[in-house]
């Protein structure tokens, strides 16, 4: 019995358990205690034998006191907790106790080895999932998909599937590629042929450059129709332009028949020898052609390869003839329709008269304060793409400002004649001051000066420096200007500028208006004409009909009233342009494409060509490549496909990234957008650049940085991405006297000399068809700015063996090509971004700077890319790209780049140095000139007939006193070095090796 004292006992000694922590239940202590009893019978076949634990725990009950210490710890807090009755009870409750925990034991065991079965089962019923999927990619892989989502998905994961399939088709290619005895193995990543696997459902993929898009593209073709047994004519392949086509058949060709390659070759050789021709349009016509010859006569079945307008010629098979411009073949059919509908309104006096004044005030209206005032940009955002904006002159020069445009504008009204930027050397620089006005037809007469920047010190020194270094020209007078010139007003200022130019009598006698139409007229209706021709190509791909476009015209808020008339004179030639079509029985591609599309809506599916024919309702997959192209005309074409075959899978890959089509009527938001355009559909990547060296992939990264998914380097090789800068650039002596005013020559020479002594090929890329400076090749002729003459004459400069070796382009027709060495010729403002002052005329249109802006951040990544090896970037600090600002690109090193030797007509050049000063003017009667950058005199002559006692008889050696003499060749090696003191001649250094002297 518990007596009062000792359940006051009794709770003082829980208190103290508890403030150490040390309570337990009843319960948890019992089973402490039986886990004690187990271990200590050391045999857990005791720990079921009820009785040994009954018995045990009697013994206690009857005699607590023990030797065991962990008893006793437990017993004692045990019966701490339990009354006297429940103690008593000890040895019923550890067998209660024990029965149930034995029941949970046999539970649990009987839960694992469930849990063990199941999982077993499990386990054999994934393997035997897995064999099934594995069959069913060998005999139906076009169905594995269907068959994995409705009896596997669960057992299968979708990752470990996707990873199965991709394995699939790797191990199919090594299989074909072994049976056929291939020597180059079929290399795909797997993306790449996760591309490949993705058979099912709408695809697009996004390709970055030199990701190997069209192996993909055709490598997945041939597993259609091999593997998964898809009949040729249930595929059509979509391209952009015929080449692309051809190619796609050329490659389909050669991995379906063995040998095709070189039986292709050999019909188009046979072909060009027919033919007699060898330009390279002509070769593109033949290639197409021997390639569907060699399938016939091998008897391979092709899937249908066209471009979207061949494709809908082959759906109406017009009976028009079909206008269209292409600068590669020279048509210039659609031009020309558009060219005799504005002559014949330029017959109309009003007309005539309407264009003249629309011209002219298009090219004297400040575009960029009207579009300014009527951005919804905020100022800054503004300033930014000011950077990108020029302005044309009447002149058509590019101007920097307003106030260089006023002046550029007066001088062309008054019939003065001027150079804008000429370039000068000047200490060793490249200056370009903003007009230079020639007084005589030798030397000598004005330069103006617009100082736009006032206030920078670094701007202001600058200006200082031009002061007096024209000061210091006599035959030269400054006149300069500020904006505070121009702040009074535009006619204020033409005031200023004319008092000034008459004080120095410069003659100004204003043109009249008809004059002046005169200078500009040729260019103004090109320029007008080209701007037309472009307007209406993109109301056609908008499919707009004329209500259509007169309907935008009046609710569209013109930003100037040269913009209003513009508009206004497109609706009524617009109207003009469709009835001439509708009279001469003509068509353009847009109209065709716009046909083909009501064709197949309504019904009329059959497609027939020379190389078979096809039911657009009965294709089964559609490719289409370079999907970032795609316009609005496209797409309704492909809507009314989708319409009559609904089940038609769409494969489209493309690389937003180089969506460069812009201006040709693509848009860009089917790409972005394609899941709204096409749905359901799925995206997929190939980002890996197997093209470039990693400098090249890194340095496009960088550009499109923040606009998606990066491109990863294939290559281990870094390769080399520079910067040539051409305001740092110091031409050498007799690169001044070859290629005066020119630098670019010199620059490309010599980076071009490098490569193709290593045999490897160039290629020169260009914004648009022009070079954006001047060329001097002295003999040859100046200014050969078109691309073509320019690189001809480039050529001359090489031996004949590497001239083939270089090349030029302009970037967009190089987009899907490459070669090891790229030169980007042009890396300024208003070359990247071009942005064209006729822009404006097409925002009722969808046009805008940051659309424009955009796609010439592109193209100018596109341009980059084309490189391989060695990319060279040429700039000028002045008027240095924006796209360039992000890219942290190394400077060339010129050292690494010498002037190049003409061996053939050696030439050397002789530098006086020290102390000449007491004899400049001797010196200089013997036609040597100061250059600052080498400190010293400098002739230059040809080695060959060189004496050296001639150069010891010139008039200065007598009184020259520490004076150095040396003689370099065209690289600046130093072939002879010499000391002259007190006329006494002493040779210091001969290479006998490179200078060879002429007898004495």
């Amino acid at each position: 019995m518990i007596t009062d004292n000792n359940h006051a006992k009794l709770c003082q000694f829980r208190d103290q358990l508890r403030r150490e922590g040390l309570e337990r239940t009843p319960s948890q202590l019992i089973d402490e205690l039986m886990k004690h009893w187990s271990h200590r019978m050391e045999c857990e076949k005791r720990y079921w034998d009820t009785c040994q634990l009954v018995s045990r725990a009697k013994a206690i009950v009857d005699n607590p006191q023990t030797d065991d210490k962990t008893e006793q710890r437990i017993l004692s807090k045990l019966k701490a907790h339990m009354r006297e009755y429940e103690w008593r009870k000890l040895p019923d409750i550890v067998k209660y106790r024990r029965n149930g925990k034995r029941h949970e034991i046999e539970i649990t065991i009987e839960n694992r080895v469930r849990d063990e079965q199941e999982k077993e089962r499990a386990k054999n019923e994934r393997e035997r999932k897995i064999k099934e999927i594995d069959k069913k990619f060998d005999s139906n892989f076009l169905m594995a998909d269907e068959f994995f989502s409705s009896s596997s998905h669960g057992i299968v994961s979708k990752e470990e599937y996707e990873n199965r399939k991709i394995e699939f088709v790797r191990n199919w290619f090594e299989k074909r590629a072994a049976s056929r005895h291939n020597e180059k193995r079929l290399l795909l990543d797997d993306e790449q042929l996760g591309a490949i696997a993705a058979v099912n459902g709408n695809i697009q993929v996004v390709a970055r450059a030199g990701s190997g898009k069209t192996a993909t593209l055709v490598n997945r073709t041939l597993f259609l129709i091999e593997h998964c047994k898809v009949p040729a004519n249930n595929i059509l392949l979509l391209a952009f332009n015929r080449d692309a086509a051809t190619e796609i058949r050329r490659r389909l060709l050669g991995l379906i028949h063995d040998g095709a390659e070189r039986e292709i070759n050999d019909e188009i050789n046979r072909r060009q020898q027919q033919a007699g021709q060898k330009n390279a349009r002509r070769r593109a016509d033949i290639e197409a052609v021997s390639v569907s010859a060699v399938a016939n006569r091998l008897n391979v079945e092709l899937p249908h390869v066209m471009t979207f307008h061949a494709l809908a010629y082959a759906i109406v098979h017009p009976q028009e003839d079909i206008l269209y411009d292409d600068e590669e073949s020279g048509s210039q059919g659609l031009s020309r329709v558009v060219q005799r509908v504005i002559d014949d309104y330029l017959q109309i006096p009003q007309y005539k008269e309407y264009i003249r004044e629309l011209m002219l005030a298009h090219f004297r209206e400040d575009w960029e304060r009207i579009v300014s005032h009527g951005h919804d940009l905020s100022r800054a955002d503004f300033l930014h793409y000011k950077r990108m904006l020029s302005r044309e002159s009447l002149g058509g020069d590019s101007v920097k400002s307003w106030g260089e445009k006023l002046i550029a504008d007066f001088l062309f009204e008054h019939n003065i004649s001027y150079k804008y930027e000429r370039n000068y050397r000047w200490d060793g620089i490249n200056y370009r001051p903003d007009f230079t006005v020639f007084k005589t037809q030798n030397s000598g007469g004005l330069i103006i000066e617009y100082f736009g920047l006032q206030g920078d010190p670094d701007y202001d020194e600058m200006t200082e420096k031009k002061r007096m270094f024209w000061g210091n020209k006599k035959e030269w007078e400054l006149i300069e200007f500020t904006p505070r010139d121009v702040a009074p007003g535009d006619d204020e200022f033409r005031q200023i500028l004319k008092s000034r130019l008459e004080e120095q009598g410069v003659v100004c006698q204003r043109l009249s208006e008809d004059e002046i139409w005169e200078k500009i007229r040729d260019r103004a209706i090109d320029r007008f004409t080209k701007t037309a021709v472009n307007f209406m190509s993109r109301c056609r791909k908008l499919s707009l009909s004329v209500q259509d476009l007169r309907d935008r015209v009046d609710a569209y808020s013109p930003l100037s009233p040269v913009e209003g008339r513009f508009l206004r004179l497109m609706v009524t030639f617009y109207d003009a342009y469709l009835n001439r079509l509708a009279e001469a029985g003509e068509e353009d591609f847009d109209g065709l494409m716009q046909r083909a599309a009501d064709r197949v809506s309504k019904g009329k599916t059959k497609f027939e060509r020379r190389t078979g024919c096809g039911d657009l309702a009965k294709l089964q997959f559609i490719s289409i490549d370079e999907f970032q192209d795609f316009s609005d005309l496209f797409f309704r074409l492909l809507s009314s496909i989708r319409g009559v075959n609904p089940d038609v899978s769409l494969f489209c890959v493309g690389d937003d990234w180089q969506a460069i089509n812009g201006f040709a009527g693509s848009d860009l938001r089917f790409f972005d957008e394609f899941n709204k355009y096409i749905d359901p559909s799925r995206r997929l990547y190939i980002t890996t650049n197997y093209r470039s060296v990693k400098a090249v992939v890194d340095a496009g990264n960088a550009l499109m940085s923040g606009l998606g998914e990066k491109a990863k380097a294939g290559r281990r090789d870094e390769g080399k991405v520079v910067v040539a800068d051409a305001s740092k650039f110091h031409p050498s002596i007799i690169e001044e006297q070859r290629h005066s005013d020119d630098l670019i020559t010199p620059m490309v020479r010599r980076i071009a000399a490098r490569s193709l002594a290593a045999d490897s090929e160039v290629v020169l890329l260009c914004r648009t068809n022009t070079l954006p400076r001047d060329a001097n090749f002295g003999e040859q002729g100046r200014n050969r700015k078109q691309l073509q003459g320019y690189v001809e004459s480039l050529r001359t400069l090489f031996p004949k063996r590497v001239r083939n070796k270089i090349t030029i382009s302009t970037t967009h027709r190089y987009k899907g090509r490459e070669k090891p060495i790229v030169i980007v010729m042009d890396a300024i403002r208003w070359s990247y971004p071009l942005i064209h002052p006729d822009w404006v005329f097409l925002r009722v249109l969808g046009d805008s700077l940051e659309k424009i802006i955009a796609e010439e951040k592109r193209l100018f990544y596109v341009a980059m890319t084309r490189a391989a090896e060695k990319l060279v970037i040429i700039t000028d600090k002045e008027k240095r790209t924006p796209f360039l600002d992000d890219l942290s690109l190394p400077d060339i090193v010129w050292d690494d780049y010498p002037p190049v030797v003409d061996e053939s007509n050696r030439t050397i050049v002789i530098k006086i140095s020290g102390g000449t000063f007491p004899i400049k003017d001797q010196i200089r009667a013997c036609d040597y000139d100061w250059k600052p950058t080498e400190r010293s005199w400098t002739r230059s002559c040809l080695l060959a007939g060189f004496q050296l006692l001639s150069l010891q008889k010139e008039v200065w050696v007598g009184a020259a006193d520490a004076v150095k003499v040396k003689i370099c060749d065209e690289a600046n090696r130093v072939l002879a070095e010499y000391s002259v003191n007190a006329g006494r001649w002493e040779t210091i250094h001969e290479d006998k090796t490179g200078l060879v002297i002429a007898p004495q």
